[in-house]
């Protein structure tokens, strides 16, 4: 039997290493693009100054927390000397999530304009980590060393128009092609090589990211242009249905998915019916301009743009009514851990409360990021968790990791 425990032993770990597969918080808005993770390993009462990991100021920016296995990947600006010369530089960086050690630091000459640094999150695929600048330059990383693979200048190779906000959609994977959210209805790269698959016609920057569901039993991605919604083939680049918001602002929202295959952006529910898109209600009071929301429980979590209050919202999405509304400030951003809100408000609070419509309950709270200075330091990107790790930063360079993990 002695022979055969050292042979036992290695099988269990192979076993329980399968079982338990590497998974992450790995692109924008997390594992499903909703803003929803399923973790149940947490205390919110473990929101607290002693449980801060650490801080590190990583330069303007506005570009969500990309997380896998031990390691965070985020992006900022900041100015440099060099010689006589003051020169802005872009920087991709891979963090030790623990201790906030940095791994590996990419970094590239960038202008510094209104609203400085990179506005996308990275997204980590396999060993490549790919990340797009606000000038248009898609970049494909070694995620292991920040080692460039290839590069592609999307504006100045004119695939795509330059904007007066720069480039704001976040890439999202889809099998070999990356999608995004550019020009009338799209743009797909292949990940591999930076080469165009398919293009679309050329149009101003849009903000929203693509979102992939599913439409007519096939994977599907959601592509806004200005107020237009389009359903695109992703493998062709086909329009497959649209519809027109029929608004005088340019769609900046994300479209969240309801529990039965619905879209709902912004202040407007909108059925997907075979081959068409069909408005079910539409509430110009819930109404979010750019800081997409969250849905738990047939629920649409969100700030809205009301009279420019900007209230927290808890909105029926059976109706389109708010079942409660909180001013917790301008601008926030939200994410739901399981059935807990995790809010973090536009002058760098964190607020934990419960997920529920019948009313705002608070657990915990805590000012995490600086609240003085908030014309440089709003707080409008969205927090990421993973691994019981808050993670969340400003447009100033402020970034934090708590841990709430058990």
């Amino acid at each position: 039997m002695k022979p055969l425990i050292p042979f036992i032993l290695l099988l269990l770990v192979i076993v329980s290493s399968c079982s338990k597969p590497q998974t992450g918080w790995t692109k924008w808005r997390g594992p499903n693009g909703d803003g929803v993770s399923t973790e149940t390993a947490w205390d919110a009462s473990k929101l607290d100054a002693t449980n801060i990991l650490w801080k590190k100021d990583i330069g303007f920016g506005h570009g969500a927390v990309a997380v896998l296995g031990d390691n965070c990947y985020v992006t900022g600006w900041k100015e440099k000397v060099s010689g006589k010369d003051t020169i802005g530089e872009d920087a991709v960086y891979c963090l030790n999530s623990t201790i906030g050690k940095e791994v590996w630091k990419f970094t590239y000459p960038s202008d510094k304009r209104s609203f400085p640094g990179p506005r996308t999150t990275p997204v980590i695929d396999g060993n490549n980590l790919y990340t797009l600048s606000w000038q248009g330059k898609l970049f494909c990383l070694n995620a292991k060393t920040g080692k460039e693979k290839w590069t592609v200048n999307l504006i100045a190779d004119s695939l795509v128009l330059n904007d007066r906000w720069g480039i704001c959609p976040s890439p999202v994977i889809y099998n070999d092609l990356i999608l995004l959210n550019l020009n009338k209805s799209g743009i797909a790269i292949n990940k591999n090589t930076g080469k165009v698959v398919w293009n679309s016609e050329r149009k101003n920057a849009h903000y929203s990211t693509v979102k992939l569901i599913n439409f007519q039993n096939k994977t599907a991605g959601v592509f806004m242009c200005d107020s237009l919604i389009n359903i695109v083939d992703p493998e062709t680049g086909k329009i497959l249905a649209s519809y027109d918001k029929d608004s005088d602002q340019r769609m900046e929202n994300d479209a969240m998915v309801t529990a039965d295959g619905n879209l709902f952006v912004s202040d407007e529910l909108i059925k997907t019916d075979g081959s068409t898109l069909k408005l079910i209600w539409k509430n110009d009071t819930i109404s979010s301009y750019f800081r997409v929301g969250a849905i738990s429980g047939g629920y649409a979590y969100q700030f809205s743009d009301n009279k420019n209050k900007a209230p927290f919202i808890c909105a029926d999405l059976q109706t389109g009514t708010p079942a409660w509304s909180v001013n917790l400030g301008r601008f926030g951003a939200v994410t739901i851990v399981g059935d807990k809100l995790v809010i973090l408000t536009g002058t760098g609070k964190v607020i934990i409360a419960d997920a529920k419509p019948d009313r705002f309950n608070v657990i915990k709270e805590l000012q995490v990021l600086p609240a003085e200075d908030i014309e440089r330091n709003w707080c409008w990107t969205a927090p990421t968790f993973f691994g019981g790790k808050l993670f969340v930063r400003n447009s100033g360079g402020d970034m934090a990791c708590i841990n709430l993990g058990n």
